[in-house]
């Protein structure tokens, strides 16, 4: 079943650290030496495709970007390893596949190592997020500015996200396909997103 079918929208919250221990460059556009790795969340509230009710449903993507250059990124993409929520029904795998595949969570992917289905556990307290999954686990808090509210990103470079707030996290590691990161204070995102096609 292909996804032009009937066409996919999503939307939900969105969840990322990566190895950057300032905010991304790539959110502005701009070069990181030796390139990143990230650990993005993206958390499905509503959502259907091909007419399939996708709501409750959680994708991660783990990612390597394996260019130093914005320019280069965009041209050559990515490579991810994908995990969803093993309580996928076998109708909401059909069309979730084709789906994460073709990019709900980045339009970048280059080559992607493989799609597990695992258990996800998060705990979401508002100012701090907390995902693990069998491959990997990353925590993130919520930057507050001098008034007390979240300190946030205005005008970014990503489509897909709305409501963009800074986080910070601790930590987060990942081990799968021959990729191991082990990362400590680094830069996070909490944001609103909404996909389709």
């Amino acid at each position: 079943m292909g996804m032009q079918d009937s066409g996919w929208r999503v939307k939900g919250m969105y969840n990322e650290a990566c190895a950057a221990e300032g905010h991304c460059p790539f959110y502005f556009g701009r070069d990181k030496e030796g390139g990143c790795q990230y650990f993005m969340v993206l958390r499905i509230q509503e959502g259907t495709a091909n007419d399939i009710d996708l709501s409750g449903i959680t994708v991660i993507y783990c990612g390597v970007i394996t260019y130093s250059t914005y320019e280069d990124l965009l041209r050559h993409g990515e490579e991810v390893g994908i995990y969803i929520s093993d309580h996928a029904t076998q109708q909401q795998r059909e069309v979730l596949e084709p789906l994460v595949r073709s990019g709900m969570g980045t339009i970048l992917l280059q080559r992607i190592f493989g799609i597990r289905y695992v258990k996800i556990d998060i705990q979401d307290k508002g100012d701090t997020f907390h995902v693990k999954m069998p491959f990997g686990e990353m925590k993130q808090m919520l930057t507050k500015g001098l008034d007390g509210t979240p300190v946030r990103l205005e005008n970014q470079l990503v489509p897909s996200l709305t409501n963009v707030k800074v986080c910070h996290s601790p930590f987060w590691k990942y081990a799968d396909h021959g990729r191991s990161f082990d990362y400590t204070n680094r830069c996070a995102t909490r944001a609103d997103f909404t996909a389709q096609g």
